[in-house]
Order: structure tokens, then C-alpha cells, then sequence
């Protein structure tokens, strides 16, 4: 169909189910337009996460005046809810389902298919990153860098960036705060010792100038 915008989304919970819930989300528009979304919503189900996320994307969609609209997600569950495929056995994702259902309704066409979670790559990582933790393989690494990476356009050393990071509050003991986390500068990638930290080309310089730290 002409015209028509595609969604995805994706929940996620950190450590365990239930834990602290991160949703993200992509819209992509017939002319490039693109849309991102990645929260972190506090504790609760990955379902619940799942049904959010999709809450989202369907509010960004409305408010972006979307008229056809294709939404993917990997959760069987929500899809198949939300359609009408599946009984909802756990009461506290009706109101949730029943808000995605109201959403729906705004916007003239809109289907909302399932498919397979390697598909779903994008939505996933902003839902991880939501959190502070991703994928190392599903990062772009022209976007996020180590800190030499990116003080050397500014002409300076990691070391002396990573003493603006402290001033600014965004870094304390070598590792990222919840701060940068939420200014989305921040990615914490697991390995086999701990973490990775990598920071957003483009964010942490902008989350520096707000702090008057970085011409």
C-alpha cells in the first residue's frame, strides 16, 4: 500500500522476569522518516514490557499522522492477543491490550504481524539500551565509540574528555552513570569479565556542551 510506514518493537527485562523493563522501538517511513524509541518503565513481566513497547510505537504512530501502518513484533503473545487469536489467561495484560486495541483504532489502516526474533534486531537493541546493556553485535559502530574515538575530533586526549565525563557527572570510577544512561551516551556491553562501555558519538559531546564542558 501506498504510503505506508513500518513498525517494530520489542521489551526486555534486565537479569531476570520480572525485573526492570526497557522497551524499544522503530518507525520507518515511506520517505525516510524515522522515528526511535527506548525507555526504560520500571519493574515488571516481559510481557508486560512486550505490550508497552508496542503501546509506543502505535502513540508515536498516531501522533506522527500515520494512515497505513505495519507493525512487527517477535512476541507470539502479544500478537496473537492483541489480534484476537489468543485468550488473555493473565488479568493484568487486559487494560494493556485493550489500550494497544484503542491505539489501533486511530489509525486508519494499521496490522500488526509476528515474526521471528533475528528480525527484530533494531527494536531489540534499543529495548537493552533502554537499560544500559546490549547486544556487542548489534551495536553500530559508527555511532557508538570508546572516548579516544571520540575526543579526537575536538582535538583532545580520552584521558582529558574523561575528566570532562566526571565534571559532568556522566562517568564516576572509570564506568558510566545512571545519568549518562538515561541521556543515552552510555552503553554497557556484557563480556566474560564484566562490561564494555562505549559512548554515543554524537550525545556525549551534546551532554558536555549542556554542562558547559566541551566547546
Amino acid at each position: 500500500m501506498k504510503n505506508t510506514w513500518n513498525a517494530w518493537f520489542d521489551g526486555a527485562t534486565k537479569v531476570s522476569n520480572p525485573g526492570l523493563r526497557g522497551i524499544g522501538g522503530v518507525l520507518k517511513g515511506p520517505a525516510g522518516e524515522r522515528i526511535e524509541i527506548s525507555n526504560e518503565i520500571g519493574p515488571g513481566t516481559n510481557n508486560e514490557a512486550e505490550y508497552v513497547a508496542l503501546m509506543a510505537v502505535l502513540d508515536a504512530a498516531v501522533e506522527a499522522k500515520v494512515e497505513n501502518l505495519v507493525v512487527h513484533g517477535d512476541s507470539q503473545l502479544v500478537v496473537r492477543q492483541v489480534n484476537g487469536e489468543w485468550f488473555i489467561k493473565d488479568k493484568k495484560l487486559v487494560p494493556l491490550c485493550k489500550t494497544v486495541i484503542e491505539l489501533k483504532a486511530q489509525i486508519p489502516n494499521v496490522t500488526i504481524r509476528w515474526i521471528r526474533r533475528e528480525e527484530n534486531t533494531e527494536a531489540d537493541a534499543l529495548s537493552k539500551q533502554a537499560l544500559g546493556v546490549i547486544d556487542k553485535e548489534s551495536i553500530d559502530r559508527t555511532v557508538w565509540m570508546k572516548i579516544t574515538d571520540i575526543a579526537k575530533p575536538y582535538g583532545l586526549s580520552g584521558v582529558a574528555l574523561g575528566k570532562k565525563m566526571d565534571s559532568a557527572k556522566l562517568r564516576e570510577n572509570g564506568k558510566p552513570t545512571q545519568l549518562a544512561i538515561e541521556k543515552g551516551c552510555a552503553l554497557r556491553v556484557p563480556n566474560g569479565f564484566g562490561h564494555d562501555d562505549f559512548w554515543h558519538r554524537k550525545l556525549l559531546p551534546a551532554a558536555l556542551r549542556e554542562a558547559y564542558l566541551l566547546d
